[in-house]
């Protein structure tokens, strides 16, 4: 199937360190407490997901990394060795810090899966193999991938074309799986084990810190009898938190305040459907946007509702006594639903939201029905952005969500972990997979002026980096909060030449905004703009330290894989079925009591077996 062709010795270069003040700055931030707003691609201390104070020590990391020893051999169809040249490896075992900007002397391919992003409009294969981004990284790495097929990132298709390929013990050099593909893989022969080992000593300081920017918990998401099985690839988990979008021009209009409270929030919400707050003599408005998906943070979802009264549902959460509950069956829950149920039977909510997805739903906001949704960072850019091409005056602004609870209400996130990188354990040289990695993060995070030269026109003829051709990538987790506090700063002191080339993008569209190209320029200054933006009220969470995080980071348990899916059913079920008047409350023990019949009890066992021994 896969092959690994001309694997070759290392030169020794002196290659230009095109993060070297990021560098830098790590090492400080390792000593210091203090945040830090300095140089390019700048950090604020990170928290672990307890909530306590996190320092990436970095030579710590790197002290760890030097006790590696790497696996021989290359995957074929035959299981026997393709290889061009030869080269040696790399010397096992050695104390010698490794480069990991290496280059390989002979040109090395690996074979993977290509994923067609549902993003993409249009996908020219010719174009992505030809972009500079594939061009350059051959010229600095020696790498090339062949690809085997390309297919939709979807369940029916790429996702089980990657689950026929492990069920039938072919796989390529490398591939990118999901939880549950992780799991399978864990028990089975076919990828490398120790590929952990590889990627500490070869990640760079900046991979690193992308990695564990959350702290520990997404590598130990990849790691299995105590050993890291797969290189996790992150995402930013605190842009999954909820807040709450609303109608500044609306609230001014009608001479109201905004809203801290669950209380307070439901008198706007009453005021906005009742007072014309649109000024069209027509009653035709409603209190908040909400669809049958509820329980998915997104847009006009209800997740941040049921935050503020101190429910959790869906993760799974400390339960005083050193375990973990499933967070749909807590009591609090309760409240959150009379609240919702309250709404719906006083129309606050459209009546026919049970038949409505997000998109659908959306539409109550972006023709001006709307002016109050809950959801997520990225709102402003859709469907918010749509409102104001209907009325210049919307001035739609975020918000934490409001409380119910003594003190603020604490937004819930999830381990944020798009997939988890295994090399198949016949593939020789499987620091290849971690040098295109390091790679990555040096062209889009670190590369300065260069950052331009990768730019591809999208559908919408606007120059972007290509995201969508790249499969080997992984985020900085404070990456977005950092564009808004460096922006911030920028626009404070009037000087943006410290930006780099992602954040004067953002910072050009505010400046754009504040010069009157409000429709063009709205998603850039409601989402990294100083005044009352999504990242404003990212950054507060941030700096309290609000978050509630979900506790389970890891693959499904065997129960989960079998059960889980009839449970959350039943949740939604039971949930809508309350709030429509259909169900009481008064019912919620015999519901939990049915969850527990339908696995929970068991799912929840084999969770808290998972707790006590990671």
């Amino acid at each position: 199937m896969g092959r690994c062709l001309g694997t070759g010795q290392f030169l020794n270069r002196d290659i230009k360190k095109v993060a070297l003040l990021d560098s830098v700055f790590l090492f400080i931030l390792a000593l210091d407490e203090k945040h830090s707003r300095e140089g390019n691609g700048r950090l604020e201390e990170n928290k672990t997901q307890g909530g306590k104070h996190m320092k990436k020590k970095i030579a710590l990391l790197l002290a760890a990394a030097m006790t590696v020893s790497l696996m021989a051999g290359c995957g074929g169809d035959s299981g026997s060795a393709q290889t061009a040249g030869n080269s040696e490896a790399p010397s096992a075992g050695t104390q010698e810090e490794a480069d990991p900007r290496f280059t390989y002397e002979e040109a090395a391919t690996r074979t993977s899966y290509f994923e067609i992003s549902p993003a993409l409009r249009e996908f020219n294969k010719e174009d992505m193999l030809n972009s500079v981004y594939y061009t350059r990284m051959t010229e600095e790495t020696n790498i090339s991938i062949d690809w085997l097929w390309y297919a939709a990132n979807t369940p029916d298709d790429s996702q089980q074309k990657k689950s026929v390929a492990i069920a039938s013990g072919e796989i390529p050099d490398f591939m990118i799986v999901n939880s549950s593909q992780l799991s399978l893989l864990a028990k089975s022969d076919l990828i490398n084990r120790n590929i952990g080992e590889v990627f500490k000593k070869y990640a760079s300081d900046e991979l690193m810190a992308w990695t564990t920017g959350e702290g520990d918990a997404a590598l130990e998401a990849a790691t299995d009898k105590g050993e890291i099985i797969a290189i996790p690839l992150v995402d930013s988990s605190i842009d999954k938190a909820p807040m709450l979008w609303i109608r500044r021009d609306w609230i001014k209009k009608l001479g109201l305040e905004m809203p801290k409270t669950l209380d307070e929030l439901y008198n706007v919400m009453v005021a906005f459907r009742d007072q014309d707050p649109d000024g069209n003599g027509k009653d035709d408005t409603i209190g908040m946007v909400f669809h049958n998906n509820f329980l998915s943070a997104g847009l006009g979802d209800g997740v941040g509702v049921f935050n503020g009264f101190g429910a959790y549902p869906t993760a799974w959460i400390e339960d005083g006594n050193g375990g973990l509950v499933y967070g749909s069956v807590k009591e609090e829950n309760k409240d959150a639903l009379n609240f919702l149920a309250k709404m719906y039977q006083e129309g606050l909510i459209e009546q026919d939201f049970s038949s409505n997805d997000e998109v659908k739903a959306s539409e109550a906001a972006a023709s001006g029905r709307a002016g109050i949704q809950y959801g997520l960072m990225w709102n402003a850019n859709w469907p918010l952005n749509s409102t104001v091409q209907n009325d210049i005056e919307a001035d739609w602004v975020a918000l934490p969500i409001p409380t119910a609870v003594d003190g603020d209400a604490k937004p819930q996130i999830s381990l944020a972990i798009t997939g988890y990188v295994v090399v198949n354990k016949k593939c020789e040289h499987p620091e290849a997979v971690v040098r295109m990695l390091n790679f990555w993060v040096d062209k889009y995070g670190y590369s300065g002026e260069e950052y331009n030269d990768y730019l591809v026109k999208d559908a919408n003829d606007v120059l972007n980096f290509p995201l969508h051709w790249v499969m080997l990538k992984t985020w900085f987790p404070l990456k977005n909060l950092t564009i808004h506090n460096n922006i911030v700063a920028a626009l404070e002191s009037g000087d943006s030449s410290s930006l780099n080339a992602e954040e004067l993008v953002s910072y050009n569209d505010i400046q754009n905004y504040l010069s009157g190209d409000i429709v063009t320029s709205y998603g850039g200054m409601k989402t990294f703009g100083n005044d009352m933006s999504a990242y404003d009220t990212m950054n507060e969470y941030y700096e309290k330290d609000m978050f509630m995080w979900d506790k389970f980071t890891t693959g499904p348990t065997p129960t989960m894989g079998q059960k889980m899916s009839t449970v959350t059913d039943k949740v939604m079920e039971y949930y809508t079925k309350v709030i429509m008047g259909i169900e009481t409350t008064d019912s919620f023990d015999d519901f939990v009591k049915e969850l527990n019949s339908l696995g929970l009890d068991k799912i929840t066992e084999e969770v808290n077996e998972w707790y006590a021994n990671k």
